[in-house]
């Protein structure tokens, strides 16, 4: 339905109904990016479906072949320091996602980058 929902009395008391916020919280964080960092954010931005997983579904780190697939279409094109630049993205968002002080949900054994 679309727009057509967005402004429906009938899903405003359905979501009342069931806890949901009738109006959507607006993220009060901006992200600022520096110029000489922004191909790389968008380059990882773009590739963001791109990670390869391990058996346990645990990302592991960004398929470059795929991703590039991603990155033509998109026109970005990076040098080499545009992609030292997206590595070390790729590292923060891999320890950010594997903190050592949360515990995982199951027992397995994990990989550390």
């Amino acid at each position: 339905m679309g727009d057509l929902a967005t402004h429906s009395k009938h899903l405003d008391d359905d979501l009342a109904h069931f806890g949901a916020p009738v109006e959507v919280e607006k993220s009060k964080a901006d992200l600022y990016v520096l110029p000489q960092n922004w191909a790389a954010v968008k380059a990882l931005s773009t590739a963001n479906t791109q990670w390869q997983y391990c058996k346990d579904g645990i990302e592991l780190a960004l398929d470059y072949a795929r991703a590039e697939i991603a990155w033509r279409y998109s026109d970005i094109a990076l040098t080499p320091t545009d992609f030292d630049k997206l590595q070390f993205l790729e590292r923060t968002v891999i320890g950010l996602l594997r903190r050592p002080d949360e515990k995982p949900t199951e027992p397995s054994a994990s990989l550390k980058v």
